[in-house]
């Protein structure tokens, strides 16, 4: 975890629609966040292996060209050194197998996409104040 009140957020997901809609929220609600945009899970684990300090947050799309985030989940937790990382999956999908393997890869929690701007500022003042609280 980064040591100063910086959160460092890793964002990963291919759509670009969402990734500029999820950076916007998150720098209004934390505006001294920074947010790395991944597009894939092969992304996420090379700049895991080389970024230092680890991010505080991973939000981890599921369905990425590539490497899709359950992929990804199962590499991380794997890893000693990434293991303790808190890793949100952030999808569309509402699949209840998604979330079961999810659950049981151990990510931290699953969210599904809001459709509306206002629910999507609601879940991002709900994943900080879970997540990003203390730092």
């Amino acid at each position: 975890m980064s040591q100063s009140s910086n959160p460092r957020i890793f964002l990963v997901d291919d759509d670009e629609d969402d990734q500029f809609l999820l950076q916007l929220v998150l720098r209004q609600h934390t505006p001294t966040a920074w947010v790395q945009v991944l597009n894939n899970g092969e992304e996420l684990l090379t700049a895991l292996a080389v970024e230092r300090p680890l991010p505080d947050l991973v939000l981890l799309d599921l369905n990425m060209p590539l490497m899709g985030g359950l992929e990804a989940l199962a590499h991380i937790r794997a890893d000693e050194t990434c293991a303790h990382l808190p890793v949100i999956i952030l999808t569309t999908s509402d699949n209840e197998w998604d979330r079961q393997k999810a659950h049981a890869l151990q990510a931290n929690e699953y969210l599904v996409k809001p459709n509306s701007p206002d629910q999507l500022n609601r879940l991002i003042m709900m994943v900080k104040r879970r997540w990003l609280s203390t730092l």
